[in-house]
């Protein structure tokens, strides 16, 4: 559980610079609080996650439909940056496709972000690290409600934060739809087929360097599909649609090629991908402040420790059935 507690906000909200690590310099007690906030909100919303797809036994295409519906838990509920066109990070965005009072260009690449490197990634870094917990239930009854308590008193808290920061409530319309929005992706996670982006071959059929690229890609090409319409003016459906068939494709080329079996390497291979950029661009947003920058690199390399660990961990390994492998948690 440990594990997965620091994985989740630590990937996605850490090394990409979201959270700044140069707090943890500049004023202490602010990190911690940040801290404290974001393992409230990350670390319950992923226990849950993989606590529903052990016990409703289902795979991969459940966990990314709840991602997404983590996503507008998240950026819709608590932050309200789906909605609010001034939220800080998002930019252009909050003004390119906005319609009906959602920033819908930013909406389609949150809920995937959220969906891969909030939840996808840190299941599957714990399956990879800790293969003894798949198919085994982390969280008690207690447990449960303890974690959705945590969620529920954080998003409160967020919601009631933004709201006196920017001044600004999305209303019960928006808030309505949001949780409509959550209900049909839960919905749909429960129904979802279990097999569903189950590789369709045994073996792999790329090298795990190929991955690595695939993962890499990621990040940077939807951010390319969405900025060429917005440079050129043409209208935001256009962006929408290319973020989401972009990740859509990526998603079947790893589907198509990973393979049932002997595909740990490729498995680490993509999760360092996903990870790099994050590690780039956290790197950048610190360059300027210089202050930052320590941190920053004990963060990167914490994270290239880990996946060394892991590379080195199944160095020996010829065949690892798919039950067993790293991140489906016994949900395969």
């Amino acid at each position: 559980m440990l594990c997965l507690l620091l994985l989740t906000p630590g990937i996605v909200e850490y090394l990409s610079g979201s959270s700044q690590l140069s707090l943890l310099v500049t004023f202490p007690p602010l990190f911690f609080v940040f801290l404290a906030a974001n393992l409230a909100l990350y670390g319950p919303g992923a226990l849950l996650i993989r606590e529903a797809m052990v016990r409703w036994k289902k795979g991969w295409g459940s966990v990314l439909l709840l991602g997404a519906a983590y996503g507008i838990l998240e950026e819709g509920v608590a932050l309200n940056t789906l909605f609010y066109s001034k939220a800080n990070p998002v930019g252009a965005l909050g003004f390119y496709g906005h319609w009906l009072g959602v920033n819908w260009v930013w909406t389609a690449q949150l809920l995937i972000v959220h969906a891969l490197w909030s939840i996808a990634l840190p299941i599957l870094l714990l399956g990879l690290a800790l293969p003894e917990t798949q198919g085994r239930s982390l969280l008690s009854r207690r447990g449960l409600g303890v974690a959705f308590g945590a969620l529920a008193l954080d998003v409160t808290a967020l919601l009631l934060m933004t709201g006196a920061i920017y001044h600004f409530y999305a209303g019960p319309f928006l808030l309505g739809g949001a949780f409509l929005g959550i209900a049909a992706l839960v919905y749909a996670a429960y129904r979802c087929p279990r097999d569903l982006l189950r590789p369709n071959t045994r073996y792999p059929r790329r090298a795990p360097w190929m991955f690595f690229i695939a993962g890499s890609a990621m990040l940077p090409g939807m951010v390319l599909v969405e900025d060429v319409p917005m440079s050129r003016h043409l209208t935001p459906v256009l962006a929408t649609l290319g973020v989401l068939g972009f990740a859509a494709l990526e998603l079947l080329w790893v589907v198509r090629n990973v393979g049932e079996t002997r595909h740990v390497p490729q498995l680490i291979a993509l999760a360092g991908g996903l990870i790099a950029p994050l590690m780039l661009l956290g790197f950048l947003l610190q360059l300027p402040t210089g202050v930052g920058l320590v941190p920053v690199a004990l963060g990167d390399a914490t994270a290239l420790v880990f996946l060394h660990y892991l590379w080195r961990k199944y160095a020996g390994v010829r065949a690892v059935p798919s039950s067993r492998v790293a991140g489906l948690a016994g949900i395969t």
